[in-house]
């Protein structure tokens, strides 16, 4: 909330994830459980998708992937401010709560521009 709260945006940090409460994500959630990093990363290398992070990421506006369609002749749509403000909040703050006293800004950066290498291959 800190977050959201420093960058104009309380009821985007009020409402944030709520799709987290359905049965589709959260039994996934409780099922992949890790302290270290996203259920979803745990799901993917057991079943090699995620149920849970396709219908989060078509549900909640914060996500880039949200936006992304590689068919469309407009591949980088504009955002709307309040979702990349929610978005770089989000990322930040699971960059803090997993990595805890380790987390640095290089750590968030690096971690971004490897996502962004992994996502473009």
């Amino acid at each position: 909330m800190k977050l959201y709260i420093r960058v104009g945006e309380l009821k985007r940090g009020l409402l944030h994830d709520l799709s987290k409460y359905s049965w589709t994500e959260f039994s996934k959630w409780v099922k992949y459980y890790n302290e270290k990093h996203s259920p979803i990363t745990e799901c993917k290398k057991d079943k090699g998708y995620s149920e849970a992070w396709l219908h989060h990421k078509g549900r909640n506006k914060h996500h880039f992937e949200y936006w992304v369609d590689i068919l469309a002749p407009n591949q980088t749509p504009i955002i709307p401010y309040k979702y990349v403000a929610e978005m770089l909040c989000d990322k930040m703050a699971a960059g803090i709560v997993y990595q805890g006293k380790n987390w640095t800004k290089e750590y968030q950066l690096s971690h971004w521009e490897e996502k962004r290498k992994n996502y473009s291959k």
